[in-house]
């Protein structure tokens, strides 16, 4: 885990209902030799995922692969459900950063746009199959309700909303973002479903994927939006 990373998560640990499940002792995480066991606990969950069914995976376990005492352990996540929601919480903000930086700019139609995402998505999956496992696998630790993981949905959206908007006259009705998350949320139930099947996302689920996303916004957008002048 990267400093950036571990600056990242502390972030959210300051005032969220995510912290109390992630940490106990907050003040932990001034310690320059509490960061470092954090992340080396995060690192040996990492790495034993890459073999591991999620729901396999002990405490004890990622204890003796990152070769933290166990006693140590608990100043740093209480369970072991608390260190695989920090691993989705920093693979989340990852997703995220990568999706801004597909430029908007080079496609002249909204849909070949929306499929670029698609496609750098997998590509992350792909690169790190460890992420699509945190997020699709069936019994993998879950927000429980927490407002973050509707709150990383809501910001890809609002992403995508703000870069269509920059570049399109896009129609104006009230709930177009919710269009958008319904849309996104297609796209995931498909993602999932590959991956419940193959342990992977396929290229033919991949294509269903672009199919239904596309298919469904064209309901709510016309086929070519006007281009904004610059």
């Amino acid at each position: 885990m990267s400093d950036n990373k571990d600056e990242k998560i502390e972030d959210v640990l300051v005032d969220s209902e995510l912290a109390k499940k992630l940490v106990p002792n907050k003040f932990k995480f001034t310690s320059q030799q509490g960061r470092a066991r954090r992340q080396k606990l995060l690192a040996g969950a990492k790495k034993l995922s890459e073999t591991h069914a999620i729901n396999d995976i002990t405490l004890a376990a990622v204890c003796e692969e990152a070769g933290i005492p166990r006693a140590s352990a608990y100043h740093f996540f209480p369970n072991i459900e608390a260190i695989f929601l920090a691993l989705r919480f920093l693979n989340a903000i990852e997703i995220l950063e990568m999706v801004e930086t597909v430029d908007i700019g080079n496609y002249d139609r909204w849909q070949g746009y929306l499929t670029a995402l698609i496609d750098k998505c997998v590509t992350i999956f792909h690169n790190d199959e460890t992420k699509a496992k945190l997020i699709y696998d069936t019994n993998t630790p879950d927000f429980e309700g927490d407002s973050f993981g509707e709150d990383i949905d809501h910001q890809i959206v609002d992403l995508v909303y703000k870069r269509l908007s920059e570049r399109y006259e896009m129609p104006n009705f009230d709930d177009i973002q919710d269009t958008l998350l319904i849309a996104y949320s297609i796209v995931n139930a498909i993602f999932t479903l590959s991956y419940r099947r193959h342990q992977s996302i396929t290229s033919d689920y991949i294509q269903e994927a672009n199919t239904a996303f596309i298919a469904y916004l064209r309901c709510y957008l016309p086929e070519k939006l006007p281009r904004k002048n610059r």
